[in-house]
């Protein structure tokens, strides 16, 4: 993770939805966040360490890292047990208040990690915060535009590349982002005739 602190957001989204121990806890991150979210164990064990004191996760009793050895009609597990987690009323608040803070960034990381448990917000919130992030992002795009009409003639090709390609980028996320709120203004049934999603307090959704 890139920022201290990061971590618990998603630790938490994660055991909302079942106890796990760590080497899950990594791989489910690693699949929901995609490669380029790379989580250490140096970066997971200090994250859950700081939630067990804080709180907000409990160590329940898991299942052996071992093999099952057979003895008699008994069976004994070789290996150490592993430690699962699960999240407690404490943490089931914390994440809430994390994922609904108004006044936190919407830079890259933040919005992705918030994206990603987007159905625990409430719809009026999902759409305060795409609406956040486009008018952040445009901002980003004016200066793009802005320095390459100041300083054209004084970057070398590779620079002007550079500049180019971020610039196109944002375009591209802008547009993403665009598309979001538009589905968000107009809800489509989701497959099965399924609508509605969670909100932060966990209610289910419903059939149409």
């Amino acid at each position: 993770m890139r920022q201290p602190g990061m971590l618990e957001l998603p630790v938490l989204g994660l055991l909302k939805s079942r106890e796990m121990h760590g080497y899950e806890l990594r791989k489910q991150l690693g699949a929901m966040l995609g490669p380029l979210w790379q989580v250490s164990w140096g970066s997971l064990y200090p994250t859950l360490r700081r939630l067990a004191r804080a709180g907000a996760v409990a160590k329940v009793s898991g299942a052996s890292s071992g093999t099952a050895v057979g003895v008699g009609n008994a069976s004994l597990s070789s290996g150490r047990r592993k430690t699962v987690y699960r999240i407690t009323p404490a943490g089931e608040e914390m994440f809430s208040a994390m994922l609904e803070e108004s006044a936190a960034a919407v830079d890259a990381e933040h919005f992705t990690l918030k994206l990603a448990f987007f159905r625990y917000l409430e719809p009026e919130s999902r759409l305060d915060l795409l609406e956040r992030r486009r008018a952040y992002l445009q901002e980003k795009l004016a200066q793009f535009k802005a320095n390459l009409r100041d300083y054209r003639e004084r970057i070398d090709g590779y620079a002007l590349s550079l500049q180019n390609h971020d610039m196109a980028t944002t375009q591209s996320d802008i547009a993403w982002i665009e598309e979001l709120i538009t589905n968000e203004r107009n809800p489509k049934p989701a497959v099965g005739g399924i609508v509605g999603s969670k909100n932060s307090k966990g209610r289910g959704t419903k059939k149409a």
